[in-house]
């Protein structure tokens, strides 16, 4: 019998229909991934799933038993981790994973054999007495898919899993799920990542709530438009959930959005770029490092970095989680100053002018820097106090990011109530409110769902048109291909710079190229060798 048989299932709060009337099934031993929009009802399937969260109506039947009315009957078959899975900082790896056994009153014998199978398997054995809050993002996905797993559970439902965790640690990540596979447990993964969604065995593409399609990665990708040459997985999903008339004015008619720079991709706005007239004959780079160093007593965490950033240029800074990424662009800001070595963000001294780095500058961070209880008009009014803008530039780039962001009828809803397409953009125009020559977009599109990704690239590619330089780390592959030029750094040191062609080719065996995935883990573990 199936595991999970759904039937018109159903959930409403108020008014809003979250999940509308959903029908599939999962076969034993199936790895089923859920791809779909944001709040397309990904988490709330899972939810009902796990048991968590009652159905409004349907029919729902989970490992033999009808919900709700047998969900304790198998709830310790149950493994279920959520996006913000409870990890507590401040016990280790191994008291983490014991409190989960306690909770599913694991026999001391068992629990012995279980813990030291799951952190083999998971890497972590090395690292037992570190505290959780201490692990990198990859480690702490690691843990929490440990103590999901404690229980020996038949189902295990997780909801992206690997977000914001980088290409190294997915690929372990998913290793570890392939051998659950193995092993017959039957899995269904929300994702955000479509290469991950091609490792399922079939997919389910939810849009408003509703089953859009469902089926092997192969058969789906027959389903993109015929206009389309060569259709990933991501362009089917794109060409699916998009608005058709935002569709008729997007799409470039050879291959979709065309990501290409100059080639006016998607939307084009005028006032993306710097309006200081010298900007123009000013030939200084836009970032300059000569050996920068950062310590935190015994620890480098910077080691020595030397490069070079063109103005208009959008550069990309890879790097797995804890490399020296976010400590890197903290100094570039001004936010933290360096322990050695030399640098300068916009013609200014990393070191001793900080402030006039901070006037000239975007940033924007991992989680948006948006105040959830202020409506979208009182966040940018926020900014534009920060900035000190005066009343008629105010008013003029308010209503500028709101028609960038999309967000003409959503003006006074609040930030919170956005869904993180939406959020994004809100966010990237609040970074530059004040026209900066520079911007700073840390992990800008983690979790954000493929069509939201693609129109935030246009503007990046456009924000690049107008001079605007862009200084980017991400974890997606293929948005790394988008960028001019590359820098990987791994434990504090740059390990390689170039364009995704030149990085490539230097990594082939062959006429044919790696793909740039393939490029970061074989520099890093060649790095590990060494």
């Amino acid at each position: 019998m199936e595991p999970v048989i759904a039937n018109n299932l159903t959930r409403r709060f108020g008014e809003l229909i979250a999940v509308d009337s959903l029908s599939f099934s999962v076969l034993p031993g199936e790895l089923f991934g859920l791809v779909g929009s944001d709040g397309a009802g990904k988490t709330t399937t899972l939810r009902m799933l796990a048991g968590v969260l009652d159905s409004t109506d349907g029919d729902l039947t989970v490992l033999g038993n009808p919900f709700p009315s047998g969900v304790e009957t198998v709830r310790e078959h149950i493994g279920y981790m959520s996006q913000r899975f409870g990890l507590y900082p401040d016990l280790t790896v191994d008291e983490n994973i014991r409190f989960y056994a306690d909770i599913f009153a694991i026999a001391a014998a068992e629990r012995k054999t279980r813990t030291e199978r799951l952190l083999d398997f998971s890497g972590l054995a090395p690292f037992t007495g570190r505290l959780a809050g201490r692990l990198s993002g990859g480690m702490k996905q690691k843990l929490g898919l440990c103590c999901a797993l404690i229980h020996r559970p038949k189902l295990l439902l997780l909801d992206e899993p690997t977000n914001g965790v980088d290409p190294l640690s997915r690929r372990d990540f998913w290793r570890i799920l392939r051998e659950l596979r193995s092993e017959g447990v039957t899995m269904i993964v929300a994702t955000a990542y479509l290469d991950e969604a091609e490792r399922c065995d079939r997919v389910g593409l939810i849009h408003q709530g509703r089953l859009l399609a469902c089926d092997t990665p192969d058969n789906l990708q027959k389903l993109a438009p015929k206009s389309l040459r060569n259709p990933s997985l991501e362009d089917v999903v794109v060409s699916m959930i998009q608005d058709p008339v935002t569709q008729s004015n997007e799409d470039q008619g050879s291959g979709g959005w065309d990501l290409k720079r100059g080639a006016g991709a998607g939307q084009r706005l005028s006032g993306l770029g710097p309006q200081a007239p010298l900007e123009e004959v000013d030939t200084r780079p836009a970032v300059t490092l000569d050996h920068l160093t950062k310590r935190f007593k015994d620890f480098t965490a910077v080691d020595g970095i030397s490069l070079t950033v063109p103005k208009g240029q959008i550069f990309g800074f890879l790097g797995p989680n804890g490399a020296g990424k976010s400590t890197t662009i903290r100094m570039l800001c001004g936010i933290l100053p360096p322990t050695s070595g030399s640098g300068a963000v916009a013609g200014f001294d990393i070191a001793g002018q900080a402030e006039r780095i901070k006037e000239n500058i975007g940033y924007m961070s991992q989680r948006f820097s948006l105040y959830e209880d202020l409506t979208v008009a009182e966040n940018i009014a926020f900014y534009a106090g920060v900035y000190s803008l005066q009343a008629a530039k105010r008013k003029e780039r308010t209503e500028w990011v709101i028609e960038m962001a999309g967000l003409k009828e959503r003006r006074n809803s609040l930030a919170g109530e956005l869904s993180g397409g939406w959020r994004q953009r809100l966010a990237l125009g609040c970074a530059i409110l004040h026209e900066p020559p520079i911007v700073f977009l840390d992990e800008p599109t983690s979790g954000v769902d493929p069509l939201s990704r693609r129109k935030f690239w246009s503007l990046i590619y456009s924000l690049a048109d107008e001079g605007v330089t862009v200084f980017v780390t991400t974890h997606y592959m293929d948005e790394a291909e988008y960028c001019d030029r590359l820098a990987l750094i791994y434990r504090g040191e740059l390990v390689a710079v170039g364009t995704p062609e030149e990085l490539k080719r230097s990594r082939a065996t062959g006429e044919q190229l790696p793909s740039l995935e393939d490029v970061f883990i074989g520099l890093i573990e060649e790095r590990d060798r060494t």
